[in-house]
């Protein structure tokens, strides 16, 4: 008895091992190749952009720099707009540095801008279709009270973009402040 159970666990064994796939031919288990990253969505802002800018009649200049820091964990903004004195009125200069976080508990990005007028912001992002980067401040420092800002940044191609930034004063509707079109240096 002892020896027929031996014979049958061999034959059993032999049956198994002969009818499984090869090792080999199993393969390793393929890595997501498009697993979605933090500010994958804002690749095409990396990189030097300068242009012009416009804010009601007057006409300048816009330099921007964008970078990942941090270990990637933020991507920031640096900026400039100048515009030059025009009949009468003085030139204006306005840097800004933001920064874009993602906010891991909610899902979502957010962004805290902070200009040389003294004026902080902080966004909700939203990102409406490809290419198309939507800042709404949920709260202002140094503004009017009740005012929002709306920040709009929008890829034309791979080296042109355009942004928008728009005021609404308290009860009232969105107003151009400054537009830009930009090019990549």
């Amino acid at each position: 008895m002892k020896r027929f159970a031996t014979a049958a666990l061999a034959a059993l064994s032999f049956v198994l091992v002969s009818t499984a796939r090869p090792i080999e031919a199993q393969g390793t288990p393929a890595r997501p190749a498009d697993a979605w990253k933090p500010f994958q969505e804002f690749g095409f802002l990396t990189g030097a952009w300068s242009g012009t800018a416009e804010s009601g009649s007057r006409v300048g200049g816009r330099v921007v720099r964008w970078s990942m820091e941090m270990g990637g964990n933020y991507l920031v903004e640096r900026g400039t707009t100048v515009f030059p004195a025009q009949a009468g009125t003085a030139e204006d200069s306005t840097e800004e540095v933001g920064y874009f976080a993602y906010d891991r508990d909610r899902r979502k990005y957010v962004a805290y801008f902070f200009y040389s007028t003294g004026v902080a912001g902080f966004y909700d992002v939203d990102l409406p279709s490809a290419g198309v980067i939507r800042l709404v401040s949920t709260s202002l420092l140094n503004y009017d009270g009740g005012a929002r800002t709306r920040l709009t940044i929008t890829s034309k191609s791979d080296s042109e973009l355009t942004s928008q930034l728009e005021v609404s004063p308290p009860g009232k509707d969105w107003v151009a402040f400054v537009t830009s079109k930009l090019s990549k240096k």
